[in-house]
């Protein structure tokens, strides 16, 4: 008697599970935490890399990206705190910080350049024939006021002087960003878009 209505209390269950239980069996039980929204967001872009964990090496580097960034974070968060916001909400259901997630919490793995070439933009060469014309026409390009006040480059000790001077620091500026990652920060604000519109051509 007593095993029946162990049975009839189990099948009562799983029948309420079925009829107005189906969104917490659902939620209990399927893959739908943040993380695994970001992945399939993500999903076709396999250098974005999901940072899930608060020891991730990445860190180091991108917590000075989101210090220095002026876009949206999440209220309250600052650099030291940014790794674990993202462990935690990655292994959670809040679909309300899906947007900062998303943002804060998965990193483009690839290089600046690498960046830029898949935009279409080759890379102005730094040896090879012609390699000084090139730089000076980039420079050329940057010092007659193309460079619109987003775009200057900030860097002390770039020039601003002769051609040549300015041609050679652009050069030196560019090598030196060209190989970074863009989860970076690369010295100052709009890095990438700076690397995009001055060391680059169509």
């Amino acid at each position: 008697m007593m095993g029946s209505r162990y049975l009839v209390t189990g099948a009562g269950a799983l029948g309420v599970a079925g009829l107005g239980g189906t969104s917490v069996y659902m939620y209990g039980f399927r893959g739908d935490i943040l993380e695994t929204k970001v992945r399939n967001y993500f999903k076709d872009q396999t250098y974005m890399k999901t940072l899930n964990s608060s020891t991730q090496e990445e860190w180091v580097k991108f917590k000075e990206f989101y210090a220095h960034s002026t876009d949206e974070k999440p209220k309250g968060i600052d650099k030291e705190q940014i790794a674990k916001w993202c462990e935690d909400k990655l292994a959670s259901r809040d679909d309300s910080s899906f947007e900062l997630v998303k943002k804060w919490c998965v990193i483009d793995s690839r290089e600046v350049q690498v960046k830029a070439i898949s935009e279409g933009r080759k890379i102005i060469p730094v040896t090879g024939e012609k390699v000084d014309q090139a730089w000076q026409s980039a420079w050329n390009r940057y010092s007659s006021g193309e460079a619109a006040a987003r775009l200057r480059i900030q860097d002390p000790t770039f020039a601003s002087g002769s051609q040549y001077d300015g041609a050679s620091d652009l050069k030196q500026w560019c090598q030196s960003k060209a190989s970074k990652s863009m989860y970076e920060y690369l010295g100052e604000s709009s890095g990438y878009e700076k690397y995009h519109a001055w060391c680059t051509k169509e």
